[in-house]
């Protein structure tokens, strides 16, 4: 290992460590209240949460089961993660059943309006359904299946009839605007791939028709034409590439070739990567988002331990998106959202720990520690 690399191994080491506490410590999980357990979107210049979003308290609770399952840099931190997870889950598992699937941004402050809240979305639903399988199995907790249940029985109702999934039921006032996020797309890749790895019993047949119908759809998009401008859907597509991959019982083919259909559309994806190692926020430029370099980075670390992207060039790439994601790393182990934003964003924290800490133990792997490319394609936020 050279001089620099191994400088970048502690450089990535220890911002990821930085992420961890302040995931476990900053006050992105509510304490108190009414919404203990419920996790925010970002923390505002002053450290307070502004909102706590279902979609990202799933994300939080399939974060804590990474860490539980051997990401934690101690045994400490692992059952700090046990503990926060049981929160969100208790959040969600009390939200559901007593008022129903929350708001999709629910304020802390009133007064406060947001064109989301006029819809439920298919996508948030999924992601809190996996968060809560995900550390339910991973903290053998008793009373996961039943919230876990609920959300997909509502996805199943929004999507009756359907050929794929649907983005959204609208809930109140006009229709939404005109966003990726409204619309069925990539995105819906990963929505569907995780439905599809739930335990029988709480994905019933009629959705999961739907959501083998969502994969077969996305899956040819994305190795034709980008069926989208952002980048942002379009990684979570080729996420949802990836945790189907090993779903192979049920498949003609097999893990390798599927992993050759995601290196083939990644590949294509880098081709938009710039000198400095970024990435734009869309197929013909924008800001630079690191809940985009991010995404980028952890699937290329994936692909890479897998066999692919194999030789220098790719190596360079790679280390082009690791220098670019920890310039928005805060020293309090905040993330940025982007360079023109002061305030922590929650989401952006996650998918950066995973991806900073992938690329430090691809460097140093230890024999005790978990082989984190093992259950990455289960826990991937």
């Amino acid at each position: 290992m050279t001089e620099a690399s191994t400088e970048r191994e502690r450089e990535t080491t220890e911002a990821a460590r930085r992420i961890e506490r302040w995931l476990l410590q900053s006050g992105a999980q509510i304490d108190e209240g009414a919404q203990r357990g419920a996790v925010a979107g970002w923390l505002d210049r002053e450290g307070r949460p502004e909102f706590v979003y279902l979609e990202i308290t799933g994300y939080y609770l399939t974060t804590m089961a990474w860490l539980a399952s051997g990401a934690a840099s101690s045994p400490d931190r692992a059952a700090d993660a046990h503990e926060h997870g049981r929160q969100a889950l208790g959040w969600i598992t009390r939200t559901l059943s007593e008022q129903g699937v929350p708001p999709t941004r629910l304020y802390l402050s009133a007064g406060r309006s947001d064109w989301r809240n006029a819809g439920v979305f298919t996508f948030d639903l999924a992601m809190a359904a996996r968060g809560v399988a995900c550390f339910g199995e991973v903290d053998r907790h008793d009373a996961w299946e039943k919230p876990a249940a609920d959300l997909c029985a509502t996805i199943e109702g929004m999507c009756s009839g359907a050929a794929v999934l649907r983005s959204h039921d609208t809930v109140v006032g006009a229709p939404l605007p005109d966003r990726w996020s409204t619309q069925p797309g990539p995105h819906h890749l990963k929505a569907a791939a995780a439905l599809l790895r739930m335990p029988d019993g709480v994905l019933r047949t009629p959705l999961a028709q739907v959501c083998h119908r969502t994969c077969e759809r996305w899956e040819a998009a994305l190795e034709e034409a980008w069926p989208c401008r952002e980048l942002h859907p379009l990684l979570y597509g080729i996420e949802g590439l990836l945790v189907g991959a090993l779903r192979t019982e049920d498949e003609a083919r097999t893990e390798d070739a599927a992993l050759e259909v995601i290196a083939r559309v990644y590949a294509r994806l880098m081709e938009l990567q710039s000198a400095d190692g970024t990435l734009a926020e869309t197929t013909e430029g924008g800001i630079v988002r690191s809940d985009v370099l991010a995404q980028a980075l952890r699937i290329g670390l994936l692909l890479r331990s897998r066999g692919h992207l194999r030789g220098d060039h790719w190596a360079g790439r790679l280390e082009g998106l690791t220098r670019a994601l920890l310039g928005f790393v805060r020293p309090d182990g905040g993330v940025l959202f982007s360079g023109d934003q002061d305030i922590a964003n929650v989401w952006c924290a996650m998918f950066a720990h995973q991806a900073l800490l992938l690329h430090s133990r691809g460097h140093s792997p230890s024999a005790d520690q978990v082989p984190l490319t093992a259950v990455f394609s289960e826990l991937l936020v």
